[in-house]
């Protein structure tokens, strides 16, 4: 799923996934830190992955209702470069 991608479920499944990404690392860490296994390399690892995950999510949801022209110019391009 794409932020330029026009379905009417990505809105609730990005939330979803922010949600459930959020609990998970908050649940990982605090599993971390009770085992005392929480160190640098494992507040980077959560990091990361966090910083994969939310920014194409966050950009799906904060999209406006209208605003289809970056996913048709985008679209447009892929065809022509073919």
């Amino acid at each position: 799923m794409l932020p330029f991608d026009n379905r009417p479920w990505a809105k609730t499944v990005a939330r979803t996934v922010i949600a459930l990404s959020l609990l998970a690392a908050l649940a990982g860490a605090y599993y971390c830190y009770e085992t005392d296994q929480l160190n640098i390399p494992e507040c980077a690892i959560i990091f990361l992955l966090l910083l994969t995950i939310l920014p194409p999510n966050i950009a799906i949801v904060l999209r406006k209702p209208h605003s289809d022209d970056s996913g048709q110019v985008a679209t447009a391009q892929l065809r022509t470069a073919k």
